[in-house]
């Protein structure tokens, strides 16, 4: 590519996702310390535009090289009920629970940068969440960050994809499907890897099911919403 339409590409990029950076995030309101060093590390890697933040997964890859989990929820909702909860619940109430706290979300189009205590918009593609797993309750606490890459109406499908640079690449897919008017089978599926045995075949799976666990216990509680564990 010549100078001329590296220059073009690049002003249709700013224009497209505006002119925020992660330079302007201001960590002071970020309260987590493990999501201050993850954003700085992303900005030390030379990722300074929303574009540079990319997902390690996207539809067509070959999912047959990651590992899997999966684990299986029933809502006592309509399919419709459900589906609506997941996508309009506040996501910094959704990600704030007793294995989880939220710091950051991007949203790529358009650019703009919001911390944990503020009006978030309801969960859409092109945005990035910097959260913070507390392990072993709270005693170990790590940073992770994925992007929502897919919502599908018809499917009835939400996937997010850990982006680039996390220490698991992969997706997770969250799948509705109806049971009877009252009740919804949700399948809530992760296809990860990283570049530790150890890490993908102990520590993921039984960190994960905990995770995954309060995460649809929270959104149960804020949608007043009865749920069991299934198989």
């Amino acid at each position: 590519m010549g100078t001329a339409p590296l220059i073009i590409f690049t002003y249709f990029q700013i224009q497209l996702y505006g002119q925020c950076t992660l330079d302007d995030i201001k960590l002071e309101q970020i309260e987590q310390k493990t999501i201050r060093k993850y954003v700085e590390r992303q900005i030390g890697e030379g990722k300074h535009q929303f574009y540079d933040i990319q997902p390690s997964w996207n539809r067509g890859d070959d999912i047959s090289l990651y590992n899997k989990d999966e684990a299986t929820f029933f809502l006592n909702a309509s399919l419709q009920d459900a589906w609506q909860s997941y996508l309009s619940i506040n996501p910094s109430k959704l990600w704030n629970n007793r294995s989880t706290s939220m710091g950051l979300m991007l949203r790529k189009f358009p650019a703009k940068i919001f911390y944990n205590k503020d009006s978030l918009p309801y969960t859409d593609t092109g945005q990035v969440y910097f959260l913070n797993l507390k392990l072993l309750s709270g005693i170990y606490n790590i940073a992770v960050a994925f992007e929502i890459i897919t919502i599908d109406t018809l499917e009835m499908v939400l996937e997010f994809s850990y982006i680039e640079g996390n220490r698991s690449l992969g997706v997770q897919e969250i799948k509705f499907i109806a049971v009877d008017d009252n009740s919804t089978k949700i399948i809530h599926t992760s296809y990860y890897k990283s570049d530790s045995h150890f890490r993908d075949k102990w520590l993921y799976p039984f960190f994960h099911k905990k995770i995954t666990r309060d995460f649809h216990e929270n959104l149960r509680r804020l949608g007043s919403f009865p749920i069991r564990v299934g198989k």
